[in-house]
């Protein structure tokens, strides 16, 4: 644990598409990085070194060399920072499906310890963090919000995040 009370550890990434993965090869270029998706395809294809997406070039793969992927729920134990990536899909009426925002959470909040953060990427709409999103946290976990653990968000960028930036921002 550093002097501010945040952790430092590997970082997670929750969700593994358009905005998710290349998000984790930037880190993985500098930085220890958890990839989890709940598709055991796309994880068995990543860690062969194929994005069927073409998010991310096979070299941008392999130059990621501390970035790792799994499906497995119980690797993102060793994490302290989570980045939460699901997509936030609309309905017909275009009411957002926070179904996978949900789960993700959940999943986050069985991992969640003292001194973690969580960023939440996916697309939002205001307040949908802290009174959706941190509840769930703070219940799975057992643990306080802004005592015991962290948050924020990223708003959507237009701006792609490369290696070079993704390494010093964080």
């Amino acid at each position: 644990m550093t002097t501010s009370g945040i952790k430092s550890g590997p970082i997670a990434i929750i969700g593994l598409g358009y905005v998710g993965l290349p998000l984790a090869v930037a880190f993985g270029s500098c930085r220890d990085v958890v990839g989890f998706d709940i598709n055991n395809e796309r994880v068995d294809a990543l860690k062969a070194g194929q994005d069927s997406t073409l998010e991310v070039e096979p070299e941008e793969l392999a130059a990621a060399e501390q970035l790792s992927f799994t499906s497995d729920p119980d690797d993102l134990a060793k994490c302290s920072t989570y980045i939460i990536t699901v997509p936030t899909p609309i309905d017909h009426a275009k009411r957002p499906d926070l179904k996978p925002l949900e789960r993700a959470s959940r999943l986050v909040g069985e991992h969640l310890a003292n001194g973690d953060v969580v960023v939440y990427e996916s697309t939002v709409f205001p307040g949908c963090v802290n009174n959706y999103c941190v509840p769930i946290l703070e219940q799975v976990s057992g643990l306080k919000h802004n005592q015991q653990f962290f948050t924020g968000y990223s708003p959507s960028a237009s701006t792609p995040v490369t290696n070079s930036t993704a390494c010093l921002r964080f």
